[in-house]
């Protein structure tokens, strides 16, 4: 152990009985200047600092000592000479841990003190190692989730603005990583496909079943070309991932999801509505609203449900919005669902352009409650 002091008399005397003992020990006379003889955390793990218990605040040496004691988290052992009517030192420590002896002091009773600060010293080195290195898997991790965030969102289509439709997307995750996602593509002349999905429950393994979802999308969504199979096909995808998952973890493979095609030349939308939440869509001819509801349930892995696709034709300039649960519903126990609430918030600000409706109900949503759901919103317009 490598023990520091100050040229004093009290310390000198404490000194002569250390190295007596075969002890190294070090008279700091400036221990800021000093301080690279212990700065090492090595050198911290070995090191232990000897003070008068009574230090003196005009003495620099010690009130320096006792500052690096402190910065350094370095042990402290206070000595003092036993006499009547002793004063209460002026401080101690906080953030170090430290002992005292009376001296003159036995060989056996300094042991026993120096082994005990050296076990403290061990202690305290261990736990500021695990809290750096904590630290370091904290910003590790921390920056794998931004890498990873950042390829989800690289993920996310680009708006579509041209004489037949217009169509954007806002994408709110709850957390670093998100298990909702949508994707659109003119999949043939004229022809759109849309999908957006949410994965129950949050977490890892929620954004990878978004990563494994988004890499088949592109694909599906134009070689299938129907809602109905398409959702087959996803039911499919999710048995794959979970096969051979115990039943705790099955009960997390689960999805909703919206698949339709617009068909822009004739003015036809075909979907399939997997369990999301209603989708609206607003004809300015009728002023009125329809809600895209129907489909199936989903659930979870049990194959063979029924699928009901709904085709219908829509009026020109109608208006649409598609959104998963974290905007409909709230957090418990509360729980509310604020489907017809959204309906509402649509029909009065159906005027907006596409962006300013997408941040209106999402600023709406933040304002009834904390968030703690993912949330995607599409909303457009058919020419």
């Amino acid at each position: 152990m490598n023990i520091f002091t100050i040229d004093v008399p009290l310390c000198k005397d404490f000194g002569r009985i250390l190295k007596k003992m075969n002890k190294k020990v070090t008279f700091l006379e400036d221990p800021l200047n000093q301080s690279h003889l212990f700065k090492n955390s090595t050198d911290l793990l070995k090191s232990l600092f000897i003070l008068p218990l009574h230090i003196s605040k005009d003495s620099g040496q010690q009130t320096s000592l006792f500052a690096l004691a402190e910065s350094h988290e370095i042990p402290i052992l206070f000595i003092y000479k036993r006499t009547s009517g002793m004063e209460t030192p002026p401080a101690l420590p906080e953030k170090t841990f430290y002992e005292t002896m009376a001296v003159p002091a036995d060989s056996a009773e300094i042991r026993i003190k120096l082994k005990s600060l050296r076990n403290i010293s061990l202690q305290l080195f261990s736990a500021k190692m695990k809290g750096q290195e904590l630290e370091m898997i904290h910003q590790k991790s921390a920056r794998s989730l931004r890498i990873a965030k950042g390829i989800q969102l690289s993920g996310l289509p680009l708006s579509i603005n041209n004489e037949d439709i217009e169509v954007k997307g806002l994408s709110q995750p709850s957390s670093e990583l998100s298990g909702d996602l949508f994707y659109w593509t003119e999949v043939d002349d004229r022809i759109y496909g849309f999908i957006m999905i949410d994965v129950f429950e949050k977490g890892i393994h929620t954004a990878l079943i978004n990563m494994s979802i988004r890499t088949l999308i592109p694909d599906l969504i134009k070689r299938v070309k129907d809602p109905i199979f398409i959702t087959k096909e996803l039911d499919k995808l999710m048995r794959d991932l979970f096969q051979g998952a115990n039943r705790e973890n099955k009960n997390h493979a689960r999805i909703t999801a919206f698949i339709a095609y617009v068909n822009t030349k004739d003015r036809l939308i075909e979907y399939v509505n997997y369990g999301l939440p209603s989708a609206f869509l607003y004809s300015p001819c009728t002023n009125q609203i329809l809600n895209l509801n129907e489909g199936a349930t989903p659930k979870g892995l049990i194959p063979e449900l029924p699928i009901k696709k709904i085709v219908f034709q829509y009026e020109p300039g109608s208006r649409f919005i598609i959104y998963t649960d974290g905007l409909s519903k709230t957090a418990l126990p509360s729980a509310i669902d604020r489907s017809d609430h959204i309906e509402r918030e649509f029909i009065e600000n159906v005027h907006l352009d596409t962006q300013d409706l997408l941040q209106e109900l999402l600023v709406s949503r933040m304002r009834h409650s904390v968030i703690n759901d993912d949330i995607c919103i599409i909303a457009g317009t058919l020419f």
